[in-house]
């Protein structure tokens, strides 16, 4: 008897070991491909650079720009006092350029020679990304806007990027400029007439969803899923990527996002397969109220960081540990489960799939917003809980056996052959998986 009782006790240790050698065997597989991974960079931006009195010697900018950088932000556009000062733009160039920083320097659009000489000064400096022509441009514009957008292609390198960052969907149809027609909307003809006449390196907008009264938040989540809609749309059509503009602040008739709310504003921009996003804003541009009173972002006017500065920073530091996987692949459509009628019917009706390829169904007692992508035949799904009130689950499940990867905010979080992929998802967090 006791012969046998030790046969077993060192069976059971034997049993012990070789399990908690193959968990760590998957801990180390896991990490050695998330190490051996590389990452595509998320172009995370900000509007309203460090105002003058912040930034007035090279040290001052270079130390400006420096907390940027440690906030996950690596592209900045320039703001007014930059364009309206030389000197100012120099400074936050070799700033940026010091810091890692991509910049689009922003142009005056009623200016072409003030324009042209700003392109002139600034288009062989390495931070230079791009120009951002006009803000919000109307229909009338755009003859205008082709125009200086020719000039500009003719002196500066072919990699440079030329936009316009356009209207939202809520904006009155007087501003947008043009009329509805063929069964499209105004807004809709509004950005194809943009990129067919101004031709545009990217497609560019902002749409900016949370009010101070949070009664609105239905209604302006179902607008933005029709403005993101036509925005993936026209940017499919004419074969350029797609950029968007994130909540993060707060002015006149709205309210600064929480973590949650951020995450999900974000994470819906990647969804529809925007390849870069900006926070508005960086730097408050005064401590004084204006006609859309004060506006309160990532840096006080007089340079304190906020509690904004800090809840943009985790989120990035969320994102960049997903290290852009989803970057590579081709927006399709989405599968959608449990939202709102009225939320699904926003989204347009050529994006809408009831299953894909290889995705069967989804389980989950929430509203469940799933990506569809492809990369080299490959499927890639971008799962988002619709809710930014409360933590889902979500089971993914297949039509066959398939290999998987599931990245999130930790990282590379799941890797393994199964018909079915258990999430867990915090609210408005979305979870990227890599099939085959």
């Amino acid at each position: 008897m006791k012969k046998y009782f030790c046969l077993f006790m060192s069976m059971l240790l034997l049993a012990s070991v070789t399990s908690c050698d193959s968990g760590k065997d998957e801990k180390i597989d896991l990490q050695e491909v998330y190490d051996n991974t590389e990452e595509t960079e998320l172009l995370l931006g900000l509007w309203v650079t460090p105002v003058t009195h912040l930034t007035s010697t090279p040290e001052d900018a270079d130390a400006r720009y420096a907390e940027i950088k440690e906030a996950g932000i690596v592209m900045a556009y320039t703001h007014h006092h930059e364009t309206h000062d030389m000197e100012q733009l120099m400074r936050a160039l070799d700033a940026a350029e010091k810091n890692g920083i991509k910049m689009m320097v922003s142009l005056l659009p009623d200016n072409r020679r003030k324009s042209m000489e700003i392109v002139e000064a600034t288009k062989d400096h390495p931070a230079v990304y791009g120009y951002n022509m006009a803000d919000e441009p109307g229909g009338a514009a755009f003859g205008s806007l082709a125009k200086l957008r020719d000039d500009i292609k003719a002196i500066v390198s072919e990699d440079k990027i030329i936009m316009c960052n356009m209207f939202p969907n809520y904006a009155p149809d007087w501003a947008l400029g043009t009329q509805a027609s063929d069964g499209n909307t105004v807004y809709y003809n509004y950005l194809d007439q943009y990129m067919e006449m101004v031709r545009p390196d990217i497609l560019s907008f902002d749409h900016y969803p949370f009010m101070a009264d949070k009664n609105a938040d239905f209604g302006r989540i179902q607008l933005m899923l029709d403005n993101l809609s036509d925005i993936r749309n026209v940017g499919k059509k004419y074969n350029v990527d797609t950029w968007g503009f994130v909540q993060n602040s707060s002015w006149a008739g709205t309210r600064i996002p929480n973590d949650d709310e951020l995450r999900f504003v974000c994470h819906l921009h990647l969804i529809f397969g925007l390849k870069s996003y900006s926070y508005f804003l960086y730097c408050q541009p005064s401590d004084k109220a204006g006609v859309e009173g004060v506006f309160e972002g990532m840096l006080t006017y007089h340079g304190e960081k906020t509690d904004i500065y800090y809840r943009v920073q985790k989120q990035n530091q969320d994102l960049k540990k997903m290290k852009g996987v989803f970057l590579n692949y081709d927006h399709v459509g989405f599968v959608t489960h449990n939202m709102d009628e009225r939320h699904v019917n926003a989204i347009r009706e050529n994006l809408r799939y009831d299953t894909y390829k290889e995705l069967e169904k989804i389980e989950s007692e929430g509203m469940i917003l799933t990506g569809l992508f492809e990369k080299d035949g490959k499927t890639g799904l971008y799962v988002m809980n619709f809710d930014y009130t409360k933590d889902n689950t979500a089971t993914i499940k297949l039509n066959t056996k398939s290999d998987f990867k599931v990245w999130g905010s930790e990282g590379l979080e799941q890797m393994s052959k199964s018909k079915s992929i258990k999430l867990s998802l915090k609210p408005g967090e979305g979870k990227f998986i890599e099939l085959g």
